[in-house]
């Protein structure tokens, strides 16, 4: 498993107890910090996923002002991605976080940075997706089969409308930077 001394404490399996409250400024930088890095990990957003964050931002209210409160788990989650850190590199620490975590077996949540991932980067990776973060998966230029002027729909989008007057895909127009 990935990490130091604080990704490696025992934790037991269910969600942290944590009374409801609003998050600080600083959570909630830290916690975007961490939705960021997903767009750009898997480069599917463009302006650093600033056209997600208020859908974001509902999502993160939603979960931390009512109970069950998730504040306990982005409290964690912040001090898991501060030890990686400062262990791998920013870059190289959310790599391994995403996509090498060394978490055995994959569905145990007995440790922080298993809570870390389950119940932030998992979640967060679902509310990056739903929000829009799949709108930019197909590029013509990752697939050589599909051309600019060929006509593509997003990678698991359907558009259009049931009657046959509007055609259900969508041009590819290459995001403005």
């Amino acid at each position: 498993m990935i990490g130091g001394e604080v990704c490696k404490q025992q934790l037991a399996s269910q969600l942290l107890p944590a009374e409801p409250r609003e998050l600080t400024r600083a959570e909630i930088d830290g916690l975007w910090r961490i939705f960021v890095a997903i767009g750009t990990m898997w480069q599917n957003t463009v302006h650093d996923s600033a056209g997600l964050k208020s859908s974001w931002l509902e999502f993160l209210t939603s979960k931390t002002r009512i109970q069950p409160s998730y504040v306990a788990e982005y409290v964690n989650a912040l001090e898991v991605v501060e030890e990686l850190i400062k262990i791998y590199k920013e870059t190289e620490a959310f790599e391994k976080l995403f996509l090498d975590n060394g978490i055995i077996p994959a569905d145990s949540l007995d440790t922080r940075l298993a809570h870390a991932k389950h119940f932030v980067v998992d979640e967060f990776i679902r509310v990056q997706i739903v929000a829009g973060g799949f709108k930019n998966f197909i590029r013509p230029q990752q697939n050589p089969e599909i051309r600019p002027d060929n006509i593509v729909n997003y990678n698991g989008f359907i558009a259009g409308s049931r009657f046959n007057r509007i055609k259900p895909v969508r041009p590819y127009e290459e995001p403005s930077k």
